[in-house]
């Protein structure tokens, strides 16, 4: 069995990707294992904590990866919510998947001191998603932050927001730092097997989804098949339709390095 990872940043499609691939039969992806508010890192925390054990972030990354109990466990939490929910149910046996894998945050492998894992697990292959326009990650989180709404199978009709000017610079300026540290980490990842996908690329039109995921099947050495994720981009395009005080919004971003995503 092969093992992957999408290596991202916050509000930058990593849920749609990761719901894609699992949508393959011989895929599997658990998702952020390292977040703090999911119930297996919040188990081995508590268990640290607690000094019930004694193994590192690196022993639970690679129990993650290797173990039949935690892949079966993952099964069938998400058969549970899949009957819950009125879902087609897909439970999947460990012999059946090619590729398993997890989905993260550059961010959380820092802060958790797990780098190391990443850099010494060469047969990890890295599918790296990113996006160019931090402005609209930045809408994107502000969004998230408001309605709680990760992501959405249904359209979602919003309410205009209003952006505090200087907070919203401030996380331009944050988002600027973590862009630069993410290529020094991914420099430190040039012997795995490594695809690139900007999200501006990926989600152009729904050709361009299908074709980047192919790619990504192709990557993972799986059968490239037609599928997409039923996620619906939340946001409009248009800043106006998204920002109470439009003209202050442009006028702050007006000669600044920001004011390219504002296209």
């Amino acid at each position: 069995m092969n093992h992957h990872i999408i290596l991202t940043s916050g509000r930058s499609g990593s849920n749609y990707l990761a719901n894609t691939l699992n949508l393959h039969s011989q895929v599997v992806n658990y998702g952020e294992i390292l977040a703090s508010m999911i119930n297996p890192y919040k188990l081995y925390d508590r268990c640290k904590k607690y000094k019930l054990c004694n193994y590192s972030v690196n022993d639970y990354l690679n129990f993650a990866y290797t173990s039949k109990t935690f892949f079966y466990s993952a099964q069938f939490h998400s058969t549970y919510y899949r009957f819950k929910n009125k879902k087609p149910k897909s439970f999947k046996t460990w012999k059946k998947i090619s590729t398993l894998g997890t989905k993260d945050f550059f961010l959380n492998y820092y802060k958790k001191n797990a780098l190391d894992f990443l850099i010494s697990n060469e047969d990890i292959s890295i599918i790296y998603l990113y996006r160019d326009n931090m402005l609209r990650r930045y809408m994107s989180g502000m969004f998230l932050k408001k309605t709680g709404i990760i992501y959405s199978e249904k359209d979602v009709k919003i309410q205009k927001i209003h952006i505090d000017l200087e907070e919203m610079i401030n996380y331009l300026d944050i988002f600027v730092k973590e862009a630069e540290n993410e290529k020094i980490i991914l420099d430190k990842l040039k012997n795995h097997n490594l695809i690139s996908i900007k999200y501006e690329n990926y989600f152009k039109n729904p050709k361009s989804i299908l074709d980047h995921n192919k790619q990504v099947f192709n990557f993972l050495e799986v059968e490239p098949i037609e599928l997409t994720s039923s996620h619906k981009k939340i946001l409009p395009k248009g800043w106006d339709e998204q920002i109470e005080n439009y003209d202050e919004f442009c006028a702050c971003l007006a000669n600044t390095k920001y004011q390219q995503y504002l296209d």
